[in-house]
This record gives C-alpha cells, sequence and structure tokens, in this order.
C-alpha cells in the first residue's frame, strides 16, 4: 500500500489533535460547571438558614409576627443557635400563642439551661397561667447551675414566689432586686404590700417610710401605708396620711 502524501498525513494528524483538545475541552467544561453546581448546592445548604433568619429579624422588626415566626421555623430547621429559638418563642407569645411558645422555650432550656431570658419567658408564661409551680423549678434550676439572677429576674421570682403563697422565700429576693434602683420602688412596695397580707404590719409601715422619704409624690405607696396603719391601729398617723392624700392634686 503506498503512503498518504505527506500533506494528507499532515491534516489527518492536525484533526486527530484538534478533536482529542475538542474533547478535552468539552469535558473540562463539564467538569467546571458540575464543580459550580456542587458549590452551589452546598452555598445554599449552609447559608439559607441564615438567609431565613435576617427575613426573620426583618419581620419581628416590623411587628410582623407571624410571618417572622415562619421564617424562624425555618431556619431552626438547621440552625442550633439560641437565638433563632429566642426569637420564635418571642414571635408566639407576641400574637398569644402559648401553646407553641411553650415548647419552644422547654426545647431551648433543654439545649441551654443557663439561657436566663428563656427562663424569664417561660416562667412568665406560667406566671400568666397561674402556674408558680411550674416557674420555680425553672429558677432552681438555673441557680443551681451558680448562674446569678439580674434584678428584673429577682423580682420575677419574688413575684412567683408570692403567687405561690411562699412569703417568706419571696421576701429575699424582694430585698435583693430593690438594690438596684431601677426596681428599688416597685420592689419595696410590693414588698410592703405583701408584709401587710401577712399581718405584719410594722414591716409594711417601714418599707411604705422607705419609699416615701424617696419619693413623697407615691401616691400608691402613700395610700397604701395609710391602710395599713388604720389595720394596725394606728389612726391617728392613718388619717394624717389620708389627709395628705387629700392636700395634694
Amino acid at each position: 500500500m503506498d503512503p498518504l502524501p505527506h500533506s494528507i498525513e499532515q491534516r489527518v494528524i492536525t484533526d486527530s489533535y484538534e478533536t482529542v483538545y475538542a474533547r478535552f475541552l468539552v469535558k473540562l467544561t463539564l467538569y467546571i460547571l458540575l464543580v459550580g453546581l456542587a458549590v452551589s448546592l452546598l452555598f445554599r445548604l449552609v447559608e439559607w438558614p441564615w438567609i431565613a433568619f435576617r427575613q426573620g429579624e426583618t419581620a419581628f422588626e416590623r411587628g410582623q409576627y407571624l410571618d417572622a415566626a415562619a421564617f424562624y421555623e425555618r431556619a431552626a430547621q438547621k440552625l442550633n443557635a439560641p437565638r433563632v429559638l429566642e426569637r420564635l418563642a418571642s414571635c408566639w407569645l407576641a400574637v398569644d400563642r402559648s401553646d407553641k411558645a411553650e415548647p419552644v422555650l422547654s426545647h431551648l432550656l433543654q439545649q441551654h439551661p443557663g439561657h436566663l431570658l428563656a427562663v424569664k419567658l417561660l416562667a412568665g408564661l406560667y406566671q400568666k397561667t397561674q402556674q408558680p409551680g411550674k416557674a420555680i423549678p425553672l429558677f432552681t434550676k438555673y441557680l443551681a447551675l451558680g448562674r446569678k439572677l439580674d434584678p428584673p429576674a429577682q423580682l420575677q421570682l419574688a413575684r412567683i414566689y408570692r403567687q405561690a403563697s411562699l412569703y417568706d422565700d419571696a421576701a429575699p429576693y424582694y430585698l435583693q432586686a430593690a438594690e438596684d434602683p431601677r426596681e428599688k420602688t416597685v420592689a419595696e412596695v410590693e414588698l410592703a404590700d405583701m408584709r401587710s397580707w401577712q399581718g405584719r404590719y410594722d414591716e409594711a409601715v417601714q418599707y411604705f417610710r422607705r419609699v416615701l422619704a424617696i419619693e413623697p409624690a407615691n401616691r400608691q405607696a402613700r395610700l397604701n401605708l395609710a391602710r395599713v396603719l388604720s389595720w394596725a391601729g394606728h389612726y391617728k398617723e392613718s388619717e394624717d396620711e389620708y389627709r395628705r392624700l387629700l392636700a395634694k392634686p
């Protein structure tokens, strides 16, 4: 068989190289596309929960709590972040859906027992439904972790003990809350009221006078003081306090 002319042989070789190169380009393009698709899918798997969370934050700030709850629920499917569950529970509480808020907060405390805001929110839910027996253990478990309560939590726990008629347990937390200037007045007034219910009139008078020494215009404290003085048999002092009330607009 006669050999191919040189020009034809050269063309065959060139075509062969071009075919191989074209196939290489096709394979490279497919590879790049597949890698891009994989990266895109991975990005979506990692990023979409945070996108849902940010959408929830936007709706929450606008007061659109049901919309926000839907976004937070989507985010919670992948994110094990206390903030997501805290926000979700806050949404349900805002629309008065305690039946949905309770399991969310319970789940949050199972995962993060030292989450004080969750303790306060769930305890507040039980306060509202007159279940102090469920609220108290939330605080005792938190305190057993060696954590400390902030003044609002101290005041809340005092009120829960009072709701449960555990007055002597409530008193120390009222006193602790009263050390904070922002809670001082309300804590001392409530403590004084509680002592008056117990018939401990001298203590009640002491706390009311302490409040009035700082806030002489506090009409509620003065009215309660007048009542307690009357109950204690100090009628002249009670009358004086009533007169002070009537003399001020």
